[in-house]
């Protein structure tokens, strides 16, 4: 079974009741459970509490308090704050060995007609020109350590394709605090709207804060850096078209006080504005602890 096959079984929470449910990570050999699957279950629990089907999600927002352990269930308690006319909120509290691990709140709106403009997709080299994360790792196996080769060459759920690849291994100080990347979905068929907005969560939880090293001429592979998730910020303008590449254009918006803050707008290939994410986590040099 392919990780997008697992993770997206992952998506078949276990209902306990009408508000409670439990999930279960894939075992990829993580240390601790990704982010990006806290708020794709998160979104599915509160998903399965919206009884209007024609409701989407519009904007989440989270709060990473434990590290998630792989090999344990994780039970999600929902309360159902707001069922209005066109508005539905929810609170999600994701709860491990009695504590909770992390908790969001989402909120669901009827599409309706409005003012429309966003920003400009920035230009990008095309994603079919560019090296996948396996060739990356191969033409920087000398410098790489064995970690980073390993989870480069795997296939995991959304293939990356970023459009400056040294930012790897040797990142620029004088560089724009900003990179593109591209993403692409690794599956046979387009998911159903539904699943779309769960992937997108995942999605936007990948290489947020990666951008707050570079104008430090660090990246995330390093030993010596510690990185944690804090919090996180999504909002949904478009549904994503995962039949084809996404644009994630991420922003390094400041370190202080060793905290970073990154920035990500998520377009499709079309050129319409898809998503935009906001993160800030714990980031400094492990020497520091």
């Amino acid at each position: 079974m392919s990780e997008y096959d697992e993770v997206v079984a992952s998506f078949n929470l276990e209902r306990l009741d009408d508000n409670r449910f439990r999930s279960r990570s894939p075992q990829f050999g993580w240390r601790r459970i990704y982010g990006g699957l806290l708020l794709s279950h998160g979104l599915r629990a509160a998903q399965l509490t919206i009884d209007d089907a024609s409701r989407n999600p519009h904007s989440l927002h989270g709060y990473f308090l434990r590290p998630g352990i792989i090999d344990e269930p994780i039970e999600l308690q929902v309360e159902r704050l707001l069922d209005g006319r066109s508005i539905a909120n929810r609170r999600v509290t994701m709860i491990q060995n009695g504590k909770p691990v992390f908790c969001l709140q989402a909120s669901f709106r009827k599409p309706g007609p409005g003012l429309v403009h966003h920003p400009e997709m920035p230009d990008a080299d095309p994603p079919e020109g560019l090296p996948d994360e396996a060739k990356i790792a191969e033409r920087y196996a000398s410098v790489l350590p064995d970690r980073a080769q390993t989870y480069l060459a795997r296939e995991k759920v959304f293939e990356l394709r970023p459009v400056d690849d040294h930012l790897f291994v040797h990142p620029d100080p004088e560089i724009p605090r900003s990179s593109l990347t591209w993403a692409r979905l690794r599956a046979t068929r387009q998911p159903s709207a539904e699943l779309s907005w769960i992937l997108l969560a995942y999605l936007s939880d990948m290489t947020v804060l990666n951008g707050s090293l570079h104008p430090h001429g660090r990246n995330f592979f390093d030993a010596d850096i510690t990185m944690a998730s804090l919090d996180h910020s999504l909002w949904m303008h478009n549904p994503p078209d995962l039949s084809d590449w996404l644009l994630m254009s991420h922003e390094a918006m400041g370190n202080e006080a060793g905290m970073g803050l990154g920035r990500i707008s998520i377009f499709n290939r079309t050129g319409t504005l898809t998503a935009s994410v906001v993160q800030q986590g714990y980031i400094r040099p492990s020497s520091d602890d």
